[in-house]
């Protein structure tokens, strides 16, 4: 039944779309040039052969997904790759990323009309979910059409599990649409399989597989040069109350540290109201073309596709979403530019990832902002880690999850005869 009302309410809400998609156009939260995508009307064309299609909702799930890509295009039978993200971001990032063989489109509205005429175009031999997103509409239409469907990386918190068991009925419904599922923690394995995914295996996390993030060498001398003498600290992926607490923790160490700089990179930048969080300190602004000088506390970075500069300018770096209740962010990026990491407690979305990092004694955990600050303090004359060796032993697991990956979409979801 709640199935059938949400078929029910997303096709009744069709003439209001254009309205939706025209203001998140204003926001910039929408391609301009490519929207129609979201209608599920495509803008590249299809080449003839089997076509795999794997969807990423955004940035970190689209740079997870490059190297099963890389392993697909190997196979010679598949003929082209479609890659579909949600998000402007993602799409940026991936420019320059993708071979011939893949192309990039925005992933239509969750609209049975949109997901009809988008998978009537495409025709996918395979469809490949990244992580956790779930739109019914487009499983069942993939299901209705015969297209084999798999979810890989996936994610799924015991707050998640608890809000489908409410809905039994409708969650088996959703599931059971499912030919695999491979996990990258223990956790959603269970799961995933109480939920009716019976071919769910635990693989590990792909993100361990993550190239390393590009970082233009210009920009990053340029900006290297305005902070000699500086300790940089790095507040990356940050989220809405946690602006505010590095604000003030910078205001306090530069009362007696004027070297300090710190570098806010927010989760999402063009937050309305996030100049006002940071209001207290002097700072300039990267999307201004604003300069760094002796006088800057804080270098707010409010552009996309740049973390990796900024990972390699900081001598300290602090993973947002961690000390408000958020869940967390990814800590990989980080961890390859080997700067002293910290994170706080709330991170229950990477729980094994902290715990492979931790135990690598790349990344640590403060329970409070005080506790922050002191680390801080303490790591002004600490050397920076051996990047080289981090890296060796972040390769040694992305090997065999990658191996384990593909040797599972091979037997169940890639094979010719099904």
């Amino acid at each position: 039944m709640l199935l059938k009302i949400y078929y029910l309410i997303s096709t009744l809400l069709i003439p209001f779309y254009s309205i939706y998609i025209n203001r998140r156009i204003k926001l910039k939260k929408e391609d301009q040039e490519r929207y129609n995508e979201r209608f599920g009307k495509p803008s590249v064309e299809r080449k003839s052969g089997d076509l795999i299609w794997i969807h990423a909702a955004s940035v970190g799930e689209c740079l997870s997904a490059l190297p099963v890509i890389n392993e697909i295009e190997k196979i010679t039978s598949v003929k082209q790759i479609l890659l579909t993200s949600g998000t402007t971001s993602s799409a940026l990032i991936l420019k320059g990323k993708l071979s011939s063989k893949t192309i990039h489109q925005y992933l239509p509205l969750d609209v049975p009309l949109f997901n009809s005429r988008f998978l009537k175009y495409w025709r996918p031999k395979s469809a490949i979910f990244i992580e956790s997103e779930i739109w019914p509409n487009l499983i069942h239409q993939i299901k209705k059409m015969g297209v084999k469907l798999a979810v890989i990386n996936g994610r799924m918190t015991l707050k998640s599990y608890n809000k489908w068991l409410r809905f039994k009925k409708t969650s088996k419904l959703i599931f059971n649409n499912y030919d695999l599922c491979l996990t990258q923690n223990k956790e959603s394995t269970l799961f995933y399989k109480r939920l009716g995914i019976n071919q769910t295996f635990y693989t590990g996390n792909i993100k361990f597989s993550s190239n390393k993030l590009q970082v233009n060498e210009e920009n990053y001398n340029n900006l290297k040069n305005t902070m000699i003498g500086r300790k940089v600290f790095l507040a990356a992926s940050t989220h809405p109350g946690e602006e505010m607490i590095i604000s003030n923790l910078t205001q306090k160490i530069r009362n007696t540290n004027r070297e300090f700089l710190c570098i806010l990179v927010p989760r999402h930048p063009n937050r309305s109201n996030l100049t006002k969080e940071i209001l207290n300190c002097k700072f300039a602004t990267r999307s201004k073309n604003e300069t760094i000088n002796d006088d800057t506390d804080i270098y707010l970075a409010d552009t996309f596709g740049e973390l990796g500069l900024f990972y390699k300018l900081a001598d300290i770096a602090f993973i947002g979403g961690s000390l408000v209740p958020h869940g967390g962010q990814n800590p990989i990026e980080a961890a390859y530019f080997c700067n002293n990491i910290f994170h706080g407690k709330h991170i229950e979305n990477f729980l094994e990832v902290y715990e492979t990092l931790n135990h690598l004694h790349i990344t640590e955990l403060v329970d409070n902002p005080r506790q922050l600050q002191v680390k801080i303090m303490k790591c002004y004359n600490d050397l920076p880690a051996n990047e080289e060796e981090l890296k060796r032993k972040i390769d040694i697991e992305s090997v065999d999850i990658i191996r384990d990956t593909m040797q599972y979409l091979n037997t169940s979801i890639l094979r010719n005869d099904l």
